[in-house]
């Protein structure tokens, strides 16, 4: 499973995809950068892809309460991580 897991082992959100894929997304389809709306955050792989990309301008929403804790609290962990490197 290439997804965030939470700490039972499930994904934040069922429909959740691989910051990997985001990433190729943005590598192959906005190489020079640019600006991208989320509709539909869900479990933030979206976020941390563009965040990682270096030359996105993000900007994200997410209705469902328990999602936006959830990505919220595992954006939170992968930039305590970037800033160890």
């Amino acid at each position: 499973h290439h997804g965030f897991l939470t700490k039972d082992g499930k994904s934040i959100h069922p429909t959740q995809k691989p910051v990997a894929l985001y990433d190729w997304i943005y590598k192959n389809y906005l190489p020079n950068g640019g600006k991208v709306i989320d509709t539909h955050l869900g479990s933030g792989s979206n976020r941390i892809a563009a965040n990682k990309a270096g030359n996105i301008d993000f900007v994200g929403f997410e209705l469902d309460k328990d999602y936006y804790e959830a990505q919220e609290k595992r954006w939170k962990g992968f930039i305590a991580q970037t800033r160890l490197f």
